[in-house]
């Protein structure tokens, strides 16, 4: 019997939290959906960007990563 995929909510919750945040299960479901998924793994890279942007106050970094986001 075939393992259940992720719920949407899961992978979300991967995505938001810092990778060092997650158990060694969650980083290897994570890397199976983003190899099944290309554009998760465009998501991840462009919602941790945004947080390490939020958090080191790199407001000025905003337009560039816009223009990143939409031409992927």
């Amino acid at each position: 019997m075939a393992a259940r995929p992720p719920s949407p909510r899961s992978v979300a919750g991967w995505i938001l939290r810092r990778p060092e945040k997650h158990s060694e299960s969650e980083q290897l479901q994570l890397k199976t959906v983003s190899a099944n998924y290309t554009e998760i793994t465009a998501l991840t890279c462009h919602v941790r960007s945004f947080a390490t942007m939020l958090t080191e106050r790199q407001g000025d970094r905003l337009p560039d990563w816009l223009d990143t986001v939409r031409s992927t």
